[in-house]
């Protein structure tokens, strides 16, 4: 007669094995979830700072060539002038019917930007401060 010899085999994953396995992946997950959401602050926070570059900037281009902002007089102002009709440069500067605009901002990305901007009532027109 022929006698097999039964060999403990182990197949598959204890319960403490599996338990151990998902507590190490909820402790990566509790460290990388907060990391995440604060890159996304920091994208929306870079972007606002970048439209609110753009917007100074092409605020004090259109008032180098004569441009006139009108009744505007406050930030929300000028950025809804700017990004609906844009401010139209003189003649006298030679930017005749030039119009300066900022296409394509939504009303979140005005009100982001606007947090980084200030009117100056001597020079009429929109500032810049990072800070």
């Amino acid at each position: 007669m022929k006698t097999n010899i039964v060999k403990n085999v182990k197949a598959g994953f204890s319960l403490v094995e599996m338990l151990v396995v998902i507590a190490v992946i909820g402790i990566i997950a509790a460290i990388a979830v907060p990391t995440i959401g604060n890159i996304t602050d920091q994208a929306n926070n870079s972007k606002a700072k970048r439209n609110a570059q753009n917007l100074a900037s092409v605020c004090a281009s259109a008032i180098a060539a004569g441009a006139d902002l009108g009744t505007s007089t406050t930030v929300s102002g000028i950025i809804n002038q700017l990004v609906d009709t844009g401010l139209t440069g003189s003649s006298d500067s030679g930017f005749d019917s030039t119009v300066f605009k900022v296409p394509n901002l939504t009303n979140s990305e005005k009100m982001a930007a606007s947090q980084y901007l200030s009117y100056d009532a001597q020079a009429k027109m929109i500032v810049y401060s990072p800070n």
